[in-house]
């Protein structure tokens, strides 16, 4: 993606300085950076997740004007002006990884796209798109940005959202990976929780939930014989879709969690004391829908750590 296509264009002819596109590195972790207060443990995260897979950090960030925020005859100098406030932006963030991670392959590129087409273009083949949960535009962004919710909804490969004061990389040596798995779970989300599990050296704990109509809101009608019954059937059917990834990963320490509990509320409390949080993407293409399922959205919003949200795909 050439990083200087848009109407933009003579701020980039004219500026000696401007910042050179690059292409992203297949198999690598690319992070979208932003001026906001969650960029820095973002950048940090997808640094260290670079290092320790020993592949490159490429360091992406939008910095196109929005059209309907300024007119289409006053942004030439804004857009220089823009354009040298993004090139400094990445070089510091640049610096920040090198520094942190000496010997870590480091580059970066300016996208004139806007953030959730540019970023999903450029993290294609990556190992990992990672973001910031919000975003500086408050008022679009209110438990999680639009930036970060619109790039789980469509990204290629797996989105890590990285919170804050939350999202240090490093956990205890018994903090886990948690792994939401319905009915069904698709092999690439489960196998994406195992690898991350097996890299970590951490226990993998995942986490199978189901529910029973209610006779009244808030009272579970149900006996306890059936109850039984009914969680030994789902731990059957958890035990035969982690099967395979057991056998890929035989070294990862399994904790595996049944319960009559709703699904979201079960992995925001399980997401407490974790290293990271994985989701399908549960993505949704009918009309009047949320892109992302109800219970995506919700780990999003609420987790205490990192979300991984893995393409089906």
């Amino acid at each position: 993606m050439s990083a200087f296509t848009s109407a933009e264009d003579r701020a980039a002819d004219t500026s000696e300085s401007a910042h050179p596109a690059t292409t992203a590195p297949v198999h690598g972790v690319v992070v979208g950076i932003d001026t906001s207060p969650d960029s820095e443990p973002a950048l940090d995260w997808a640094a260290h997740e670079a290092a320790r897979r020993g592949v490159p950090l490429h360091i992406a960030h939008s910095w196109s004007l929005a059209p309907y925020q300024v007119p289409p005859g006053e942004r030439g100098d804004l857009a220089e002006e823009q354009l040298r406030a993004a090139q400094q932006l990445v070089r510091r963030a640049e610096e920040r990884a090198r520094a942190a991670r000496p010997g870590l392959r480091v580059d970066s590129e300016l996208l004139s796209d806007r953030a959730v087409p540019g970023l999903v273009a450029a993290a294609g083949q990556a190992v990992m798109l990672v973001v910031g949960a919000r975003g500086r535009n408050r008022l679009a962004s209110t438990l999680l940005g639009s930036v970060s919710q619109g790039l789980a909804a469509h990204g290629r490969c797996p989105v890590i959202v990285v919170r804050g004061a939350e999202g240090r990389p490093d956990g205890g040596s018994e903090a886990a990976v948690v792994l939401g798995a319905g009915p069904g779970e698709p092999a690439a989300v489960v196998g994406f929780a195992f690898a991350e599990a097996a890299l970590l050296g951490a226990p993998l704990r995942v986490v199978r939930t189901w529910a029973y109509p209610a006779v009244y809101p808030g009272i579970v009608a149900l006996p306890p014989i059936e109850e039984n019954d009914r969680t030994g059937e789902e731990t059957a059917d958890l035990t035969e879709v982690l099967a395979a990834a057991r056998k890929a990963h035989p070294e990862v320490r399994v904790l595996t969690e049944v319960s009559l509990d709703e699904a979201a509320a079960a992995l925001v409390d399980a997401s407490a004391g974790a290293r990271l949080v994985v989701v399908g993407a549960e993505r949704h293409q009918r009309r009047f829908t949320l892109p992302l399922g109800r219970v995506t959205q919700r780990v999003l919003h609420h987790a205490h750590c990192p979300v991984a949200v893995v393409p089906h795909h």
